[in-house]
């Protein structure tokens, strides 16, 4: 009851702070009154102090019914324990309240996760996987796109949606200060992108790399020929073909339940996912030796020239 209790506030305050987030571009007015929180049988009460309090009228609150006082002697330890948690935590949301809202005043400019440093901004739980697979672009692709820049809807929307980049979590929650300029997606994507589980992340840190290279291209060469560009990833499926050769099967190291399920899931990944499984791998993984990685990303890039727009 302690933990949901404190996880149901905790969820209240970061609504309230998201809400607050969304209105940082807005002017915000802020009532020039004290504002005090404290917990009371189960209910967050707000006392509003004013200067003429004495002379307003009392406001009737709503009814209800609390849990009652009396309690199983079990439970008495631990419901007097809720309460003392309870009221400390609900004591500081004031101040907590007092100091975004004074922050969100301030003439700052935000910083936006789409610029210069994505990584150092997102959790890594966002970037599980899900990060840029092809690394730092070059002059000449910077140019070849500002040619086209006009018809993209952002510049990490190329090749929408099997080899485009991860949906910018910025467009999706409203607003992305780098526009046509953003590095990721700003097409919509009818679904998250797939992550793999703890058992299935297990199960692909045990497999050589020709073995996951093996695993990749298969659904790759899928996804190619589902989506009508097969002709144009062949580079770099000829890449993972020759580095996958000699692999030994997967049946005779997983499970096929293991194998069943982790299919299902490279199945709804889609062509730079896949992709993106092989090159965010750990260098120190046992037969990373060739720069097979850098070699992939700078083909994922020249496979995503091939969706450039003709000129209008």
């Amino acid at each position: 009851m302690l933990l949901s209790t404190s996880f149901w506030l905790q969820g209240l305050f970061a609504c309230f702070v998201e809400v607050l987030g969304q209105q940082k571009q807005q002017v915000l007015v802020v009532p020039a009154m004290a504002m005090e929180l404290e917990y009371r049988n189960t209910f967050i009460d707000v006392k509003e102090e004013f200067e003429d309090m004495e002379l307003m009228p009392s406001r009737a609150r709503a009814q209800s019914a609390p849990p009652g006082r009396v309690r199983r002697n079990s439970f008495s330890l631990e419901a007097a324990s809720e309460e003392d948690a309870m009221r400390s935590y609900v004591g500081t949301l004031s101040q907590k309240t007092a100091d975004l809202t004074k922050k969100l005043q301030q003439d700052e400019t935000p910083s936006t996760a789409c610029g210069s440093s994505p990584s150092s901004t997102m959790s890594s739980d966002a970037l599980d996987f899900a990060d840029s697979p092809v690394g730092q672009e070059g002059p000449e692709h910077v140019s070849v796109l500002a040619e086209f820049f006009p018809l993209l809807s952002s510049q990490g929307s190329l090749a929408h949606p099997e080899v485009c980049r991860r949906p910018c979590i910025y467009f999706i929650a409203g607003h992305c200060e780098n526009g046509r300029g953003c590095a990721y997606c700003h097409m919509e994507h009818t679904e998250k992108t797939p992550k793999l589980d703890k058992r299935q992340r297990t199960i692909i840190q045990g497999l050589s790399r020709p073995q996951l290279l093996e695993l990749v291209m298969h659904f790759c060469h899928i996804k190619a020929e589902q989506a009508g560009f097969l002709e144009e990833a062949r580079e770099i499926l000829g890449l993972l073909a020759q580095e996958s050769a000699g692999a030994r099967p997967l049946g005779q190291v997983v499970a096929d339940r293991d194998l069943r399920n982790l299919h299902k899931t490279l199945m709804r990944m889609n062509f730079s996912n896949l992709i993106g499984l092989v090159t965010h791998q750990s260098a120190n993984r046992v037969g990373n030796a060739t720069p097979s990685a850098d070699l992939l990303a700078a083909s994922l890039e020249r496979l995503r020239l091939h969706f450039l727009p003709a000129h209008a």
